[in-house]
């Protein structure tokens, strides 16, 4: 039986220059063991179905093949659809928001680190909220201060030093959706 996964890539614009199209990207992780592979969207988010493999390794493997294939080299994130659906079935972001919200996040990243502040936190611009943080995931409210939108990925890269990539809940919802 296969279980599924997603893969968060930061910084892939499926098409765009250093990022693989999407056959391409299908490709390199059904060769890498994978028994599926599907984009949903442009954004480098990919739902795969591993059956008995890792799918951090088949990921890793993956990787050498979007490097040679167009020179996309950067971080993958990887969490069970499940647990996503989880997420968002506890309705995390109700009451979080108010009229100055632009949008509810989901931050990916690996390793444990502390955050070294007490959540919810709000970044000095006040256009970041972080109101939880569990295994690697980040969830945060950002608003949009004039022209300027807040980034919780930026916030998560330099507080605890490490690669990170943020999707919309929006995005999240709609892949939970499509695919449970």
């Amino acid at each position: 039986m296969s279980t599924a996964f997603v893969v968060f890539y930061r910084n892939m614009n499926l098409g765009h220059p250093k990022s693989p199209d999407r056959a391409t990207l299908e490709g390199a992780l059904r060769e890498a063991g994978a028994v599926s592979a599907r984009s949903f969207q442009t954004n480098g988010t990919v739902l795969i179905e591993v059956g008995d493999a890792a799918p951090g390794e088949v990921v890793g493997r993956a990787a050498a093949r979007l490097r040679t294939a167009g020179g996309y080299d950067d971080a993958a994130f990887v969490r069970p659809l499940d647990r996503l659906a989880a997420i968002l079935d506890r309705a995390p972001f109700a009451g979080a928001g108010d009229e100055r919200t632009y949008r509810e996040t989901f931050t990916f990243f690996d390793g444990v680190q502390d955050f070294g502040a007490s959540l919810p936190w709000t970044n000095a611009r006040g256009d970041v909220d972080v109101i939880e943080i569990t295994d690697g995931v980040a969830l945060s409210v950002i608003r949009k201060n004039g022209t300027r939108v807040g980034s919780p990925t930026a916030e998560m890269e330099a507080r605890l030093k490490v690669s990170a990539t943020t999707r919309t809940a929006g995005t999240v919802e709609r892949l939970v959706k499509a695919f449970r």
